[in-house]
Order: C-alpha cells, then structure tokens, then sequence
C-alpha cells in the first residue's frame, strides 16, 4: 500500500535542497502552536505533549528525509520524562492497522508484479483513439478505481509512467494528465478502507466495516469525482485543443506497445489479490454468520491471503517482504500512533473537543463544518496521517460529552483524503507524481499551478461531502 523507501529518493532530494534553511521557520512555526495552545493554560505535561507532536509534524513537513529521527526521538524524549509508560506505549501503536498494512503490502506488491495494472491502462487507453480528453477521463476514472482497490501510491506509481510514456509518445504536456490523475486518486482513496492509511486508522477506531465505506463513503467519493471532472476538464480546456491539434499534425498516432502479460496470464497471485478483496468486502456479512467479533475476518483475511502469496513466492518471498514491505513508513506511525495516544493519554484532546463544543455552541452543523474544512486546510499542509491520528481521540472525546460522532467519523475521511489535493505535499500521491516529472526531466508544477486547480477542487470536493454528510446524518 503506502510504499515510499527508495522509490522516493529522487523526491527526497530535491525536498532537502528546499528544507535546507527551514529551521527558523520550524522554530517559528513551534513558537506560534506552544502559544496559542497556552491560551487553554494546559499542564505541563500537555504542553510537552503538544510541542513534540507538533514537532514530529513540522519536521515531517519541513525536513522530509528526517521524519522518523523526530518521530523515534519525540517518544523517547515522552518516555524519559515519564509522560508516556512503556505500557501505554504498547497500547498506543495500533498493532492491528500496522499488521493489516503489512499483510496488504504482501498482497499488493505480489499482483502489482503480474503486470495487469499495466496491460488494462496501455488497453484502455489505446480504446479511446487516444482523444486528449477521453484520455484524461480514462486515466482519472483509473486512477479513482485503482486507489480505492489498492492505495494511493500504488495508483500514482502505477499510472504516472502510463501517463508520462503516453504523453511522451503522443508528443504532449503531462501536465493536466498527470495532476487529474493524482486528483482522481486522492478522492477515490476514500471510497474503501484501503484506500490510504487514514481509512484503515478510521475504520479499526470507529469500529467501520467495509460494508460502511460502501455505504456512507463510496457514493460521496463517486459524487466528488463527479465534481472535480467538469472542474478540471473547463480549467485544461484549452490545453485539451492544443492536444487534440498536436496529435492531428503528428500524421498518425505513436501508439504504446501494449504489455499484455498481466491481461493474457493467468497468474495464480492475480487469483488471491481479486480473493482477498471479494472476502474483505463480505467480511462483516461472515462475521455475523460465524458468530465471530467484529473486524476478526477484517485482519484474519490478510493474513491468510499474504500467508499464501508467501507460499507461491517460495524461494522469493523474503525479497517480495524486503521490497514489497514499506518498513520505513511503517515505524513511522508506530511511533507517531504513540505519540497521538499521548495527547489523548494526557487530556489534549479534551481540551480540544471541550473547546469545539464550547466555541460553536454545540450545534451539529457548524461544529461539522469547523472540523471539516479545519482539517481540509491541514491536510494540504501536512501529511494527512499524524493529522488524523491526532483528531480522532478528539471525536471519541466528543461523543464522551454526549454527542452523535458517526457524521465525524465520515468528515475526517474525506477532509483528510480530498484536502490532499489543495497542494503539491498534501499526499504522498502528489509528492510521488511530482518526483516522476523530475525523475524524467519532463516540465515541473510550480505551487502557484498547482494551488490555482488544487484550491477549486478541494473546496468543491470538501464542501460537496459537508452537505452529503448533513443529508445522510441529520441533527437529531
């Protein structure tokens, strides 16, 4: 799923060419969190609490290759001053999202390897008479799909060389193909629980099956799609007659030799991915009939479906556990969960959920709307998965004060998954796609490009889900 490691070393370096002087903006920027926090005159240990979070997610967005050194560092600092024990520690770091990640990553990378995603796109593309806008809607269409079956970063790894090889052929910019793609996949990652980190973190605290995803999360994500489609074909509009010219005088289209292994083979992996899919989307209806505690299928199936991906491999499948793994994210939210189960553990988040209820009075609908678009606008700035983890002991602190918090459950989601859009380091998506542009020595996106469409369809996005949310959940 979210796999970064060395695929991301070429984005890597660039981001520490541009975080070389950020120091005094990260001191800053701390300096501004530990003062306006200090105006709900917390304890000490909450203060400290707050600063070294606050610190794991200004580093993480200001010194990118350094963001396990402030997550390990922060944790350690929180233990030797006896703020977190080494049981809460324990508790706190969501061993069940880690290993269900960790099996899905097995399982992932063993079908990514069997082609098909490749040999569907070079297809469905070549379908559409490589049309500049039937090619934008395809590959959107695609991207949408892809993350909410696999991840994000899977779809963006994926379809951004489809996207950069057919545009390179074709003679085009990659521009408007390549960031609706990414714009497509940031909102389909909300239609399933697997669509990004903070859909499995949400699920497993909430308590959602996969059957709720495609009940309450699905139809917003297809409707936000639907949102964003007109927004971004009128905004490339121009483009898309230049395109359509510039494939016209090229006296014949450069067609992609289709890679047909993954479409023409059978592969017993490709078998096992589409099983553990179909069984994880039954998950809560087997549960019921085998009379078994809610989610135990929702873990129990990855494993079994990574157990026998691991069979297969056989001589291999330490390399596809080496590779396929994403180890170094994954001791990122090890601690970076602990450190979020500190705010909770220290009572910052009653703090926060205490001050949401006393500023809007309690009213449902504004107190909705502050969460949401608050946690939009973080979500474009930082990385979205500390953000949430951080929110969400502040729902379960909401409904402790007698408030129906299903509707926030649903608000984090597509506030953290289309705030991902508003700008070039909202997700690991946008970051990987920018990395490919350079990696190939294509045109870059200045932020101000990218802000100009990101801010349109994030709005858009975020408030179309606000007023869903408002219709499926009324106040009661």
């Amino acid at each position: 799923m979210v796999k970064i490691g060395s695929r991301l070393e070429f984005v890597e370096s660039k981001i520490t060419r541009v975080t070389h002087h950020n120091t005094f903006y990260f001191l800053i920027a701390l300096g501004i969190v530990s003062t306006v926090f200090s105006l709900a005159r917390p304890t000490a240990t909450q203060m400290l609490s707050v600063v070294i979070f606050a610190s794991t997610v200004l580093g993480t967005l200001l010194f990118w290759r350094l963001r396990l050194a402030f997550a390990i560092g922060g944790v350690g600092v929180l233990v030797a001053l006896g703020v977190l024990s080494l049981n809460l520690l324990v508790d706190f770091i969501s061993v069940d999202v880690l290993v269900f990640l960790v099996s899905m990553m097995i399982i992932v990378e063993s079908a990514e390897k069997t082609g098909v995603f490749r040999g569907l796109t070079s297809y469905l593309a070549k379908r559409t008479g490589y049309e500049p806008k039937k090619l934008l809607l395809v590959f959107m269409m695609l991207g949408a799909l892809m993350s909410a079956l696999i991840d994000e970063v899977t779809a963006i790894l994926v379809l951004g060389v489809m996207v950069l090889n057919l545009c390179r052929g074709l003679g085009l910019s990659p521009v408007p193909y390549l960031v609706s793609t990414v714009f497509a996949i940031n909102i389909g990652s909300a239609a399933t629980l697997f669509g990004n980190p903070i859909g499995v973190l949400i699920a497993f605290r909430a308590g959602l099956t996969f059957e709720d995803f495609v009940r309450w999360a699905t139809p917003v994500a297809v409707l936000a799609l639907g949102v964003a489609t007109p927004i971004l074909l009128l905004y490339y509009r121009k483009q898309m007659v230049r395109d359509r010219i510039t494939i016209k005088n090229n006296n014949g289209i450069q067609k992609l030799e289709e890679d047909n292994n993954g479409l023409s083979q059978l592969n017993p992996k490709l078998f096992v991915f589409i099983g553990v899919l179909v069984l994880i989307a039954l998950h809560s209806r087997l549960e019921i009939a085998l009379g078994l505690e809610k989610n135990t299928l929702l873990l129990a199936i990855p494993f079994m479906g990574a157990a026998i991906i691991l069979g297969l491999e056989k001589d291999n499948a330490k390399h596809l556990v080496e590779s396929g793994v994403d180890w170094w994210t994954l001791l990122f939210f090890i601690f970076l969960f602990a450190k979020a189960g500190t705010l909770q553990q220290t009572g910052v988040t009653r703090l926060a959920a205490s001050g949401l209820v006393e500023t809007t009075g309690g009213n449902y609908p504004l107190l909705l709307l502050v969460m949401i678009f608050s946690v939009m606008f973080l979500s474009g700035t930082i990385d979205n998965v500390p953000l949430i983890a951080a929110v969400i002991p502040v729902v379960f602190h909401l409904e402790s004060l007698g408030m129906q918090v299903f509707p926030f459950w649903w608000a984090l989601l597509f506030a953290g998954s289309f705030g991902g859009n508003l700008t070039l380091v909202g997700s690991t998506a946008n970051i990987v796609a920018l990395g490919l542009l350079e990696k190939r020595g294509e045109v870059s996106i200045t932020f101000k490009d990218w802000l100009k469409v990101g801010f349109v369809v994030t709005l858009a996005t975020t408030l179309l889900s606000y007023l869903l949310i408002l219709l499926m959940n009324p106040a009661r």
